[in-house]
């Protein structure tokens, strides 16, 4: 199977090589709004699926987290790419362990990822660094489970896609969008009217489904008067159908709030989670951001709504590190390079890599699919749905919690121990505290009670 799909990616590089050409000339358009009906319902899916978490972290492409992982299209030690690929005897820089838990920062932007693509030869990534970034080696880094063992875990015991690419090529913006309208849009200019792009809220709405879309710190930015800080991660904030629209904006929340949900073993259908203070975007301290990001999966596994939900972890954008697969240009604006997605699920397909391709609007279209909504957009109309990462014939496998212990002492000495300390205890300490308030709230209102009685 590994040999298969290392000839797979072959083929994708074949096949955008010779048909680049034919779609340049074409001029292939941007996505368009769908028109097709309503998604046919998958009932023993939705019979079983009552509550999908989509939580977004940032900025690592999947050679760059799970390159090395058993099994995978990914890389190896001797992976590598030139110096200057136009100049062959400039050497080359050769894919290496990284051990620290910060890096600088890498040019992630629709520029680098041009360069950085060649045409599909998948061989720029250094030299494009080299100009933009002023540095040309650390591209080619990777993680392994020392640096990253949460993540490695999930891994193990649940799904991991290496076929799922972003949407967008270039930055974390475009792609955000994407993750809730299937496209991408301009922001709106200061002091404009806001846009209007129909998102999977809007259909999450007119099916009268529910949904939250929950921020780390959303309450501080609030309160500060920074929501705009909080655009590139929360595009729904700059759209007049969601932002004008006070029932809607009221579904943005601060993360707290679905902690306290899922304390009292409850959850919208449908939340999206991003954690600006806590990116793995570098030069974001990865350790911090994984340690959040898993002590939230973790507090689903042992909440009641566990049996129930469908969890998707995805990374926004590639940050600028190499990836070995070509994206599949599907039309003017993608795909993006590869980025990591873990499915965890009581009905994940344990154990295994999902190799189907898919990109950020799979996960739109699985939404759709449970609920029969209508597409968005020309692009999640023809994606996968992702439903061959689950096993809905099954009763459902017990949550299998990752342990969290102390981080690696490589990345302790690199990061920062403080915020690692913080991000691991906050999660924990607020569900404790949700559940005692909420458990003393009952002992409270049940003890009034019994004194009316009386």
């Amino acid at each position: 199977m590994r040999q298969f799909l290392r000839c797979t990616g072959v083929g994708l590089v074949t096949g955008w090589l010779l048909t680049a050409p034919a779609m340049a000339a074409a001029a292939p358009l941007p996505p368009q709004p769908a028109t097709a009906g309503p998604v046919a319902i998958n009932h023993l899916a939705a019979g079983k699926i009552k509550h999908v978490f989509v939580i977004v972290q940032e900025g690592h492409s999947f050679d760059n987290y799970f390159g090395t992982f058993p099994g995978v299209t990914g890389l190896s030690a001797s992976t590598t790419v030139p110096l200057n690929p136009s100049s062959p005897a400039s050497g080359v820089v050769t894919a290496h362990q990284l051990t620290t838990v910060r890096t600088a920062p890498l040019d992630n932007s629709l520029r680098a990822a041009k360069q950085a693509l060649n045409g599909g030869a998948m061989n720029g990534f250094s030299a494009t660094q080299q100009s933009l970034a002023g540095g040309s080696s650390l591209t080619m880094g990777y993680y392994t489970a020392k640096e990253i063992p949460y993540y490695w875990s999930l891994a193990r015991k649940y799904v991991l896609a290496d076929h799922f690419f972003s949407s967008a090529l270039g930055g974390s913006t475009a792609n955000h969008q994407f993750l809730v309208g299937a496209q991408s849009w301009a922001p709106a200019a200061a002091g404009a009217a806001l846009p209007t792009v129909p998102t999977i809220f809007n259909r999450l709405d007119g099916a009268g489904v529910s949904w939250g879309y929950f921020v780390a710190q959303y309450r501080k930015h609030v309160a500060s008067g920074l929501q705009a800080a909080l655009l590139p991660q929360v595009p729904i904030l700059g759209l007049a159908n969601i932002a004008g629209n006070p029932a809607d904006l009221a579904r943005v929340q601060d993360l707290s709030t679905l902690y306290h949900d899922l304390a009292r073993g409850s959850a919208p259908a449908v939340s999206y989670v991003v954690q600006p203070g806590q990116t793995e975007h570098a030069p974001g301290n990865i350790a911090s951001g994984e340690i959040a990001t898993v002590g939230l999966i973790n507090t689903i596994m042992r909440s009641r709504i566990w049996s129930s939900s469908a969890i998707f972890l995805t990374w926004s954008d590639w940050g600028g590190w190499y990836d070995g697969v070509p994206p599949p240009q599907v039309d003017s604006v993608g795909y993006g390079f590869r980025v990591p997605l873990l499915i965890v699920s009581p009905f994940a397909d344990r154990g295994t890599i999902y190799t189907g391709t898919a990109d950020f609007t799979s996960i739109l279209k699985f939404i759709e699919t449970l609920y029969g909504l209508p597409p968005l957009t020309t692009r999640d109309q023809a994606a996968t749905n992702l439903m061959g990462a689950f096993s809905f014939h099954t009763r459902g496998g017990s949550p299998a919690p990752v342990t969290m212990g102390s981080m690696p002492t490589a990345g302790l000495a690199h990061g920062s121990l403080t915020a690692v300390v913080v991000a691991y205890s906050v999660p924990g300490l607020l569900l404790l505290f949700l559940i005692t308030y909420a458990g003393s709230t009952w002992l409270s209102r049940n003890r009034r009670r019994e004194e009316r009685k009386a």
